[in-house]
């Protein structure tokens, strides 16, 4: 069965029938953060299309659920492991062995007797494994009555035993509504753990929102201009890009001394020191630290009000921020910003006038749901072209 078209007709939770394909096809299940699933989808064909080969299919939130990209391609299944392994918008990465709908009853025991059935091969060879499950739906087994029923199973079959720790293979099987997935887990610690933080707030990004906020701000692929980011904060932002565009002029502030010493501390760690250029200031005045127009882009997070920040007048910082970095940035520059008062941000930015807003998004970070604006810089008075 087509993955694509079953996925079409089933709706919520029925991809129908098996889920790998033919001989050679290789398929993924990649998880990232709700709302940089076309990121994911982008990154991989980059990925892939530097070597030569073409992707089969890909399929966003293929249960309905956010954050889960599943991509079918052609090729030496390793080779697309190594692949997948240094996507930078992921978090983890699983090669898909089987899929099967379960019925309205006795679904635990379809589990089980789906397993019994199971060739994995690197079972065969392995001394302990683990299983991990993710379930999503209501049911009337949980969690670890599958890890449970999937470890005497697997364990029964080939001959080696549970280690939750010391383990070779991490065998997943996750149930999404009335569907099963049973997969092997390539990576035990998260992608998205790849910047050597010294000093994390607990606000800092992950490394894949980062990522997408770098790619929807248009940066071309040999860019040399001036990036800046007013909330630096751990720096997460301008760490990665650092990693992605060698050429690239780094700048960073924050009003938090701490936040500084941390980033500086973080970017030494991350080999990327002597590059960023950062210093305490606050973002409201810019203009006072920064030449006018110096930065062709500004990638920022800045406080949401929520954990900090609570006691801004956001009406007033939005207004103070848009005309400080419409100051600061090049004619026709990009501002990417990550709003959690959407209200008060919209209202601000059409009082301004000075930006046209060129897409929102919206993206899950630390259990919050903000959204990103993603603004061109116009000058003031040219009024056709605001949104």
């Amino acid at each position: 069965m087509d993955l694509k078209d079953s996925t079409e007709r089933g709706g919520r939770g029925q991809l129908g029938g098996l889920v790998w394909g033919e001989l050679g096809s290789t398929k993924m299940f990649l998880t990232t953060n709700p709302g940089l699933e076309s990121v994911v989808e982008k990154e991989w064909a980059g990925l892939l299309g530097r070597e030569g080969i073409e992707i089969a299919r890909s399929i966003k939130k293929p249960f309905a659920y956010g954050g889960q990209v599943l991509v079918e391609s052609e090729g030496e299944c390793a080779l697309l492991e190594r692949i997948a392994l240094r996507m930078r918008s992921v978090h983890y990465v699983q090669v898909l062995l089987y899929g099967f709908e379960l019925p309205l009853d006795n679904e635990l025991e379809s589990i089980e007797c789906g397993l019994e059935s199971l060739v994995v091969e690197p079972l065969r060879e392995a001394r302990c494994f683990r299983v991990t499950t993710k379930r999503s739906g209501r049911h009337a087994f949980s969690s670890m009555d599958v890890q449970r029923v999937a470890g005497a199973v697997l364990g029964r079959n080939y001959g080696c035993a549970v280690d939750l720790k010391d383990y070779d293979v991490n065998v997943r099987v996750d149930v999404y509504d009335r569907f099963c997935l049973v997969g092997l887990q390539l990576n035990d610690r998260a992608l998205s753990n790849r910047h050597r933080r010294k000093y994390s707030p607990r606000a800092a990004l992950k490394a894949p929102v980062a990522y997408a906020l770098l790619q929807w701000a248009r940066l071309e692929a040999d860019a040399s201009s001036a990036l800046l980011d007013p909330f630096c904060g751990s720096g997460t932002i301008l760490i990665e890009a650092g990693q992605l565009w060698p050429q690239l002029e780094l700048c960073g502030c924050d009003i938090d001394e701490r936040a500084v010493n941390g980033a500086r501390v973080n970017a030494a760690a991350a080999g990327l020191g002597d590059r960023l250029q950062l210093l305490r200031a606050d973002a409201r005045r810019l203009d006072e630290v920064y030449t006018a127009g110096s930065f062709r882009t500004i990638v920022t997070n800045p406080p949401y009000g929520v954990r900090f920040g609570k006691h801004l007048n956001f009406s007033r910082f939005y207004q103070r921020l848009l005309h400080q970095c419409w100051t600061v940035l090049a004619a026709g520059g990009i501002m990417v910003v990550v709003v959690w008062k959407r209200g008060l941000f919209s209202r601000a930015l059409s009082q301004s006038r000075c930006f046209k807003m060129l897409e929102k998004r919206v993206v899950e970070t630390g259990d919050l749901y903000p959204a990103i604006y993603v603004l061109e810089k116009i000058e003031i008075g040219d009024q056709s072209t605001i949104q």
